[in-house]
């Protein structure tokens, strides 16, 4: 008997265990700073795809994107099942930071230590991606541009990636021409460069910090051994690092308009290109004004002055702008069409523009001399009608030669057409007048209906006022509710949360955490479970979502309510 117990322990005691088990690994530690890494979570259960979401865990890593595979496999007539979270990191700065024990169904997983280094600690034959960036100038004045050049060094077979600039409040950035490919050799190995050059034009003096570039993309890692012809992809990421600069603000001994430039040069062109012209024959004269490293919208306007002889139609100045080399140079072009109207030497006052060259620290114009022009009479000495303001009178041999000469003749057409042209200039500012007047009526009309039809409505006086910079994450989460977009509503509620509460989150779990909305959190878990499941589902709560939403903007908030202000910064 006593034996017979002790088969069946020693049975017992062999018999495999089945409660669930979870592990949790990196792919990379130590990891550069602002690098990508995978985190792989693995249970031999199989559980729903909602089951883990790394919001919830993680916290000092940005998270990009979670990936979800669920597996079976047949054994000696035995089904084993697993599932698998692979959830796309991007590392914070330089430190040891640590991934917590995450709990998956019944079991848990051991605590990660991640160790981050900067990008000077890695070592060159590691180094497969990275971003260097330069700057014209540490210290510009308000309004001036700063070119800002980016470099991407990439030694992988890149598949896909994107470049961006990271927003900035009172700061003006564009791309200055087109992305330029080159390669370099860097310690013996080759690398792929993309090059690209931003203007960056500061609107406010003081402290500015220029954030750092960041690069996501994919890229093909071949092995090392083994026959794969393929590889494998993996995501990537690399930041740049910050920049610190002073802005200066406008010199107090400065007048007229601001125009920081490195070169600002004006000049004019005659159409005849002459020295002498005749009364009553067109002339076009084009003044232009070009500076280096600005806006077009920062060339001042020209107050062009003439004598009053001469007949002057002006158009509106145009303006435009291009690069070169590497330089946003702006321009501006104002032509006017003259028309002599009586004989003499005439004298074209000289024009100046005030500019402060950034290269010397000081004010300096650019300038248009004054110019002689001399006018001289039809020829045969005969006048141009209109040009005088009165005629002599006829003698009896002058009465005799009634024939006008062709010149004449197509003088005085060319003065008759001025003044259709003129004629129906002025009809048609009249009919634009009348239209802007009716238009502005109904506009007002509108409004007053508009404002009319919210004073008759029952809102409560204390609904939170929404703030500008909230507008347009909110309407973008509108827009995305709409259309079941579940990718495009996380982006939204994630910016409509930092826009509204200035703080940073890294999943949906802390938008839904601080609000006190039972609905809002059921929403959510059905978003991320859109989201994260194996098998793309299609997302139908979207007007749900936008419901709870609007829901909290008409809750009675201030200091007689026990609710937290959906608005605390306002």
């Amino acid at each position: 008997m006593k034996k017979n117990i002790a088969v069946i322990a020693l049975l017992l005691f062999n018999l495999p265990s089945y409660g669930q088990q979870a592990t949790a690994s990196v792919d990379k530690n130590p990891v550069v700073e602002y690098g990508a890494l995978v985190l792989t979570i693995t249970s031999d259960e199989r559980l729903a795809p909602n089951t883990f979401s790394p919001e919830r865990w993680i916290s000092d890593f940005e998270i990009r994107g979670t990936a979800v595979n669920s597996s079976a496999t047949t054994i000696n007539n035995q089904v084993s099942r697993s599932i698998e979270w692979r959830v796309s990191l991007v590392a914070p700065a330089a430190g040891t930071y640590e991934i917590p024990a995450i709990t998956v169904g019944n079991a848990q997983t051991a605590p990660i230590q991640v160790r981050v280094i900067a990008a000077s600690e890695q070592a060159p034959e590691e180094r497969n991606y990275f971003i260097e960036t330069t700057l014209d100038s540490d210290s510009v004045y308000v309004q001036q541009q700063l070119t800002y050049t980016v470099k991407l060094y990439v030694a992988d077979q890149l598949e896909s990636g994107s470049l961006g600039f990271p927003s900035m409040e009172h700061v003006t950035v564009e791309q200055l021409g087109q992305d330029r490919q080159s390669q370099e050799v860097i310690d013996g190995r080759r690398f792929q460069v993309l090059t690209r050059t931003y203007g960056i034009t500061p609107r406010r003096s003081g402290e500015l910090t220029i954030p750092g570039v960041r690069f996501d993309g994919q890229v093909r890692r071949m092995p090392t051994s083994g026959f794969s012809a393929l590889g494998r992809i993996e995501p990537v990421s690399a930041r740049s690092d910050d920049i610190n600069i002073n802005v200066q603000p406008r010199p107090s001994n400065y007048t007229g308009t601001w125009l920081p430039s490195e070169q600002v040069t004006i000049e004019e062109h005659w159409d005849p290109d002459s020295s002498s012209f005749t009364v009553g024959e067109p002339i076009t004269r084009r003044v232009v004004v070009t500076a280096v490293g600005v806006r077009p919208e920062q060339l001042p306007e020209l107050n062009l002055e003439y004598p009053p002889e001469l007949r002057v139609y002006p158009d509106r100045g145009q303006t435009e702008a291009s690069v070169i080399r590497g330089k946003s140079v702006a321009r501006a072009s104002y032509t006017t069409a003259i028309v002599p109207a009586s004989a003499g030497e005439f004298v074209l006052p000289a024009i100046q523009v005030p500019w402060w060259n950034t290269r010397t620290n000081q004010i300096e114009y650019a300038e248009l001399p004054e110019r002689s022009v001399k006018v001289l009479s039809p020829p045969g000495g005969l006048t141009v009608p209109g040009t005088m303001q009165s005629e002599p009178e006829l003698t009896e041999t002058d009465s005799e030669n009634t024939e006008q000469p062709a010149q004449t003749v197509a003088i005085s057409e060319y003065e008759a057409q001025l003044a259709q042209q003129q004629k129906l200039l002025t009809y048609w500012q009249y009919a634009a007048a009348a239209f802007g007047t009716l238009w502005l009526l109904t506009l007002i009309w509108l409004i007053r209906l508009k404002y009319k039809n919210r004073m008759n409505s029952k809102v409560p006086s204390s609904l939170p006022v929404v703030p500008q910079q909230v507008r347009k994450p909110l309407h973008e989460l509108k827009q995305a509710c709409r259309t079941n977009n579940a990718a495009a509503a996380r982006s939204a509620l994630l910016a409509w949360h930092h826009a509204r509460t200035g703080k940073t989150v890294h999943g949906l779990f802390a938008v839904a955490k601080s609000f006190e909305s039972s609905d809002l959190h059921q929403r959510i878990q059905e978003l991320e479970a859109a989201l994260y499941s194996k098998n793309t589902q299609d997302w139908s709560s979207g007007k749900a979502l936008w419901s709870e939403i609007q829901r909290l903007h008409q809750v009675k908030t201030g200091p007689e309510s026990e609710l937290p202000s959906l608005y605390p910064n306002t």
